[in-house]
């Protein structure tokens, strides 16, 4: 049995409930609260009735702040976030910029990322701008797929190649057809989606798309494979 995303598991069967943050609130918050009042009767649904007969209520009760004070320190501490660098070919398009950078992984993977920056905070004439990458495209060889506010969230979504037999044409395309704002807005920074210049992103995809094909066509010339660098290119912050 798992909770924050709600998962009820026994022999034979499996169910996957997702949580709605809106509705539930934070999920470490839900977790403990279910587990206080609801812990008995989900340990029946997830078909465990034995367990759930012998739970000495008392005990978990004076467990659950020790717990909840746990899964807190380690959703603060050890969450995967990522910052990449900038790229080194950048595009600006109004509020936000394409960084085009060739990446190789320690592992030997790699390939053409495509960073989505934003300055959320300051100004570039003042003294202080803060540029933050809210999304990336990893066009990889091998393991290809982006992410969702990689230095908020960092939620990854991988391809499969199946289905997807071009990763930088899938994501080209996704610009094509207005669905970056969206994903902004998903990244979590709605005020960047809000604010973005169509017409100016349009302006800078034709260059930009050029550039990133040009870029993937030396990596094979290179490496052998689409898009593999020859050294291998470390994360501003690694872990």
């Amino acid at each position: 049995m798992m909770l924050g995303g709600r998962a009820n598991t026994s022999t034979g069967a499996g169910k996957l409930y997702r949580m709605d943050p809106i509705v539930d609130g934070n999920p470490i918050g839900w977790s403990i609260k279910s587990m206080r009042n609801k812990l008995p009767e989900m340990l029946e649904r997830a078909g465990y009735p034995e367990i759930a007969a012998a739970l000495d209520l008392e005990e978990i009760a004076l467990i659950l702040p020790e717990l909840e004070e746990s899964a807190r320190d380690l959703f603060a501490s050890k969450r995967n976030t990522v910052k990449h660098n900038r790229g080194t070919d950048v595009y600006d398009a109004g509020n936000i910029k394409f960084g085009l950078e060739m990446r190789r992984l320690p592992v030997g993977d790699g390939g053409l990322a495509i960073h989505i920056l934003a300055d959320l905070a300051g100004a570039t004439e003042k003294s202080y701008v803060e540029e933050t990458e809210i999304m990336a495209f990893d066009c990889f060889w091998d393991g290809p797929h982006y992410h969702y506010g990689p230095r908020n969230k960092n939620h990854r979504i991988y391809w499969d190649r199946t289905l997807v037999t071009d990763p930088l044409g899938w994501v080209l395309e996704q610009f094509d057809s207005k669905k970056l704002g969206p994903m902004i807005e998903r990244a979590g920074y709605p005020g960047v989606a809000a604010d973005l210049d169509l017409d100016k992103i349009d302006s800078v995809l034709p260059d930009m798309k050029k550039k990133a094909r040009e870029m993937m066509a030396l990596g094979e010339e290179l490496t052998g494979h689409p898009g593999l660098p020859l050294e291998t290119t470390p994360n501003l912050v690694p872990n």
